[in-house]
């Protein structure tokens, strides 16, 4: 019994995910009310305040579970590829680097949807949960392997991220003030002297 309601929670969760992200990245966060997106999940106006304060926290949900998964996956491709071909800490960030550019160029409706509800606590819940930990550990645990500090490691993961975040939005979505292509070397080069200075 307690396995079926799980269950219709796991599948009434999603059906609200998938309907809220379609809405929200074709209509924005602003122009979407919460009748719209029970309306568009087939579910009643009560089961959306039964896992969801409201819109926003549901906007949080959503890109915590997208970037989850990202993570994961990152991380996956990331150990099949040191399997098959070990990799210097450079290779291993560089890889992790071009996976998330990867991700958000073939889903530029969440890049946006991720840069324009960013917040301080959207923010902190990212860099708490597990897969992000995950990333942060491996990184840490090689950045100290060269006589780096874990804060030191904690702050540089930090920036490379922000870095390359914003270069996505900023050349994928307002397109300016440089292009993705243009600017991009000099993104790997500023990752480079993050590792090494």
């Amino acid at each position: 019994m307690a396995g079926k309601l799980l269950e219709n929670k796991r599948i009434k969760m999603g059906r609200l995910y998938d309907a809220a992200y379609e809405l929200f990245t074709k209509k924005g966060v602003h122009a979407t009310v919460v009748d719209d997106i029970v309306r568009h999940a087939g579910v009643a106006k009560g089961t959306f305040y039964l896992y969801c304060k409201d819109k926003y926290d549901l906007v949080d949900k959503i890109i915590l579970r997208k970037t989850s998964v990202l993570l994961n996956d990152t991380m996956k491709a990331l150990e099949r590829r040191g399997r098959e071909h070990p990799m210097t800490f450079e290779q291993n960030v560089v890889f992790f680097v071009d996976a998330l550019i990867r991700a958000f160029r073939n889903d530029k409706r969440f890049l946006e949807l991720f840069f324009k509800n960013l917040s301080p606590s959207l923010f902190e819940q990212l860099f708490r949960c597990a897969e992000f930990e995950n990333v942060r550990a491996l990184f840490t645990r090689n950045f100290m392997r060269g006589g780096g500090t874990s804060e030191a490691a904690g702050q540089r993961l930090y920036l490379i991220v922000c870095m390359v975040g914003a270069h996505c939005y900023s050349s994928m979505i307002l397109q300016k003030p440089y292009g993705f292509d243009e600017v991009s070397p000099e993104l790997y080069r500023a990752i480079r002297r993050i590792l090494t200075g």
